[in-house]
């Protein structure tokens, strides 16, 4: 049987373990790839949630609890010596359920906003497999925290100290196995919904090697879920059910960490613009392209100008400036404006290679007075 020291050490390692994996992805996305998104905001809020998670058992126990032999079951009223220290440890327990369930669903919703990104609209079936999947979860979620906020009411009869009145939905049979199942579920809905998507993928065997990794990373933590599922519905030992919940969460945030990792061996691209008024290709301070979307940009002496692809770089090398606008492609003689449709892809596989036009707009000529 695991002590209650050993569980609290353990978790805050498990913890430590994480930290890593989520500053690496932030450091790749928001410096490297340059392609930060709302999934980058889920996956912090969800380690937040795992923190808060962990020093409420810290909390519980120095209160007394996670020693030997205790559960979550009414025998905790008769085992416990401190009726004031019970009081808040049932109160803490209560409310651990938030973070806890808040940290495996934030998971499932940072891979859902991966998976958006990833299926394209083009592929109509299973951009409705990803809507049934995104409904299914946010409907799940919904009655997992119903259940387990007022499976006993009035909420305060979850820190009752009387036995005839207290009851524990935190450890209630009903909500545990409501909630483990539509957890398992979903859990197996985000691990099939993009294995279609890898025969349409025109993938290296190398990047092929990197999603089955990925997902292998996914099945292992199904079956971490299947585990605490089993062992905590059979033994209620507090330290039990501490080790299993801090795997399966811990495991869940590294997988939502990895794919964003494969950014850490690129460098960002220098910043590249094309000025259409001169034909000339300028330089301005740090990368922007390396995420593949095309910020406009001024530069400090106010004249206007287009920002464009390096793809369109070769233009300004071998052309005059008043060739240059005749030399785009997809002009018509009369127009004074193109637009070009042009490929985005990313460097990461959280990013999506996407479709983008660029509008280039000619710049009126200025009259020159010639010198007498």
């Amino acid at each position: 049987m695991i002590s209650g020291a050993s569980t609290i050490k353990f978790e805050w390692a498990m913890l430590g373990l994480t930290v890593p994996f989520v500053l690496l992805r932030l450091y790749s996305r928001c410096w490297i790839t340059r392609n930060a998104s709302a999934s980058d905001i889920v996956v912090v809020l969800t380690w937040v949630l795992f923190a808060i998670g962990t020093s409420q058992d810290y909390a519980t126990y120095r209160l007394g609890f996670f020693q030997d032999g205790q559960s979550y079951t009414l025998s905790l009223l008769d085992n416990f010596l401190d009726k004031e220290n019970l009081v808040k440890v049932l109160k803490i327990s209560f409310t651990n359920t938030i973070p806890y369930y808040g940290t495996l669903w934030g998971i499932k919703v940072s891979l859902l906003l991966l998976y958006y990104k990833l299926i394209p609209e083009s592929i109509p079936i299973l951009r409705l497999a990803l809507h049934i999947t995104s409904t299914v979860i946010g409907v799940s979620f919904f009655i997992v925290f119903c259940l387990n906020m007022f499976w006993c009411v009035p909420i305060a009869r979850n820190w009752s100290i009387d036995k005839e009145d207290a009851c524990f939905s935190f450890a209630a049979r009903v909500p545990y196995f409501v909630t483990a199942a539509l957890h398992l579920l979903t859990e197996i809905m985000l691990l099939i919904l993009p294995f279609p998507l890898l025969k349409v993928l025109n993938l290296t065997p190398r990047k092929r090697g990197e999603v089955g990794a990925l997902f292998a990373l996914g099945g292992l933590c199904i079956i971490f879920t299947i585990v605490r599922i089993v062992e905590v519905g059979f033994a209620v030992d507090v330290a039990t059910v501490g080790v299993w919940s801090t795997v399966e969460q811990a495991g869940g945030i590294i997988v939502i960490c990895a794919p964003a990792l494969r950014g850490l061996g690129s460098q960002p691209a220098p910043q590249s613009q094309v000025d259409l008024e001169s034909g000339q290709q300028s330089i301005h301070g740090q990368g922007w392209w390396t995420a593949g979307r095309a910020t406009p940009k001024r530069r400090d002496s106010g004249s206007p100008h287009e920002i464009l692809p390096k793809a369109f770089l070769r233009f300004s090398g071998t052309h005059q400036s008043e060739n240059a606008w005749e030399s785009l492609p997809d002009k018509q003689p009369s127009s004074d404006d193109i637009t070009i449709a042009q490929r985005v892809v990313p460097n990461d596989l959280s990013s999506q290679a996407s479709t983008e036009e660029l509008k280039i707009t000619k710049l009126e000529q200025t009259a020159q007075v010639q010198p007498a």
